[in-house]
């Protein structure tokens, strides 16, 4: 075995003792989860399904009741459950940057990179939550948007929104590639069926239909996050406010949307060439742009973001502050949650923190859009010389210039 792969395989089996350690901590949203599995356990696991359990959509609870069906402990089979997803994200991530590279060893740098990043780590293992779910299967849906295959890529991207509506971060892509003409208007008819057919088992089974599929309505989102933000590095740690909460977050829905169609118009209408760079370089600028923008966001909605900007890096490499900026604020915001139930000293400020996250959308902003120059337009085509016939030659030519 050559020495590359040897140390492949060391550090392979690192990522795995890495998330090993924490897998007897937990933290409250696991304390919830538990809930949730001891009442689909109670009623039978896939039985259950009928009940109203839980603010998380049907397919999260598909995996908690096939993990009922399971032996072992409760809290390692669903971190283990979680790691998994680390897996499928870390492959979408070699992927992707395989269609930058040719050969292997970048590409595995950049899945080693993914599968020791601090904050996927953190996630799945001592934090206990399922983002890599939904960030796994968007990163799979921007590779396969890349690779031209348009079906695959909604389907994708319709799979991560059922799991978590916070996939409708790089829901924006799709919205640029329509109107660049990259992406076909039937191909998106592929995310109503996906979505629907994922809640048909908990339908079927006696869930409330229109209970189901009006789960992400704003109207039932909202309640579970009062505030402009929960922990997170957004616009709204610069705006320690307590009154005008719901005017500041209907303006800060409208703001987030007129600025993602802003750049979606400033793309096409300078016509620039939408190739692998620029998609990735969008995909990134959005799933940092729509959870700093939007109100009620967590810390661990940047998840994402982590994940796009090791990517953008990749593809470009003078960027590599971007990834460092928002891994930084990201991992930092983690830590009053981590550890809240114990005696602390103080943390890193959250408007600090919302400043990397803004410099780091700055400077993907810039990469983006900085290089955008107007096409100039096409000179008129030159008038074509009138031909006459001369009467001594009988031959055809330009008629002589006139004389001043």
């Amino acid at each position: 075995m050559q020495p590359e792969w040897i140390l492949i395989a060391v550090l392979a089996a690192l990522a795995v003792a890495i998330r090993w350690v924490g897998r007897h901590e937990l933290t409250p949203d696991m304390r919830i989860f538990f809930v949730w599995y001891a009442k689909l356990d109670a009623a039978g696991g896939w039985s259950g399904l009928s009940r109203e359990i839980g603010n998380y959509n049907a397919p999260f609870l598909y995996l908690l009741a096939t993990l009922t069906l399971l032996p072992g402990s409760t809290l390692l089979k669903i971190k283990l459950t979680w790691a998994v997803f680390d897996v499928l994200l870390v492959y979408f991530g070699y992927r992707i940057v395989a269609l930058r590279y040719a050969g292997w060893r970048i590409p595995t740098l950049a899945a080693l990179v993914l599968a020791f990043l601090p904050t996927v780590v953190i996630n799945s293992s001592f934090y206990g939550q399922c983002d890599a779910i939904w960030a796994a299967f968007a990163l799979g849906g921007v590779y396969h948007l890349l690779r031209g295959r348009q079906w695959w890529g909604v389907g994708l991207f319709a799979v991560a929104l059922a799991f978590k509506p916070q996939a409708i971060f790089v829901f924006p892509l799709l919205a640029l590639l329509l109107a660049a003409g990259r992406l076909r208007l039937r191909s998106l008819l592929i995310a109503p069926v996906v979505y629907v057919v994922l809640d048909l088992p908990a339908i079927i089974a006696g869930r409330d239909a229109v209970e189901l599929l009006t789960l992400y309505s704003p109207a039932r989102q909202s309640a579970y996050v009062p505030e402009l933000t929960s922990s997170a590095a957004s616009v709204y740690a610069f705006l320690p406010v307590t009154s005008r909460l719901d005017s500041l977050r209907t303006l800060g829905y409208l703001f987030a949307a007129a600025l993602v169609v802003g750049v979606i118009y400033t793309l096409i209408a300078s016509r620039v060439e939408l190739d692998e760079t620029r998609i990735v370089s969008a995909a990134t600028f959005f799933v940092i742009l729509v959870p700093f923008l939007l109100p009620g966001m967590h810390e661990r909605y940047f998840f994402l973001a982590d994940v796009m900007t090791v990517v953008l890096a990749f593809y470009r490499p003078r960027l590599w502050l971007v990834p460092v900026l928002v891994q930084a604020a990201s991992l930092l915001s983690y830590l009053p949650f981590l550890f809240s139930e114990a005696p602390h000293g103080p943390f890193v400020p959250l408007p600090v923190l919302a400043t990397m996250m803004l410099a780091a959308l700055l400077i993907s902003g810039h990469a983006l859009l900085g290089d955008l120059r107007p096409r100039p337009a096409a000179p008129p085509p030159a008038p074509a010389p009138e031909l006459v016939i001369s009467r001594r030659a009988g031959r055809r030519g330009p008629l002589p210039a006139r004389r001043a």
